[in-house]
């Protein structure tokens, strides 16, 4: 019996494993201001409350697969400082750091809309704010990617 499918060899070409875990955090940053601005233009287009939650679910996904990304940047950045280009590292880690804030400011919001039950004034003037901190840490990521882009143009 023939088989199926199978599948493309894998290059023998080793991947610096600094370059592989960039470039993926690259891409899960890429994937993530996607989402966001995909349910920001269909929300304000009015689209159903279900296709609404759909987008939502695969807006977390993004932020979960970002925030693996990031670790995996970590990991592989603590061995590898010093053994790539000055300005690979800087961008790389430009990247990174707008990756943490980014997350660190969904966080935020996150907890603070689910402390939140009562919706005085106050309460919401809070969350308000956290929210235009969160829009500030997606525009610096989006940044952080377009500045990547042009060091790694392959990368996408």
């Amino acid at each position: 019996m023939p088989s199926a499918k199978t599948s493309a060899p894998r290059s023998t070409e080793s991947v610096n494993p600094l370059t592989g875990a960039a470039d993926a955090l690259f891409r899960a940053a890429i994937e993530a201001c996607r989402q966001h601005e995909r349910v920001a233009r269909c929300s304000g287009r009015g689209v159903s409350d279900d296709e609404l939650k759909e987008m939502s679910e695969l807006c977390e996904l993004g932020h979960r697969h970002l925030a693996a990304r990031t670790v995996a940047w970590e990991e592989a950045a603590a061995g590898g400082q010093g053994k790539s280009e000055d300005a690979f590292w800087h961008a790389a880690n430009t990247l990174w750091h707008a990756s943490r804030e980014y997350a660190r400011r969904h966080h935020s919001c996150d907890a603070l809309n689910t402390k939140v039950s009562r919706r005085s004034t106050d309460a919401l003037g809070a969350l308000t704010l956290e929210y235009e901190l969160e829009a500030s840490a997606l525009l610096a990521l989006s940044h952080a990617v377009a500045g990547y882009r042009k060091l790694r143009t392959d990368a996408e």
